[in-house]
């Protein structure tokens, strides 16, 4: 049984490239997070985690809290 996911997210649209690096910062700290990528020019949070250690609830307040909204999520293996 895997315990690990991998989430698309698409975020509110990003300001600038600094922010987009400061969220992959910021989520790839958090931890159970193995690997946390946002594409600037997509506005796109790809995060791979182990749902054993993290949520996604956690990874997505901690998005929040940096005053970005996530419009929505796909989840794939």
């Amino acid at each position: 049984m895997t315990t690990k996911t991998k989430v698309t997210a698409k975020l509110e649209q990003l300001s600038c490239p600094d922010c987009a690096n400061m969220i992959a910062r910021v989520v790839a700290k958090i931890k159970g997070v193995e690997e946390a990528e946002v594409r600037y020019t997509t506005s796109k949070l790809i995060v791979t985690y182990d749902t054993v250690v993290t949520s996604w609830d956690s990874i997505a307040q901690s998005v929040a809290k940096l005053g970005y909204k996530i419009l929505s999520k796909t989840t794939g293996s």
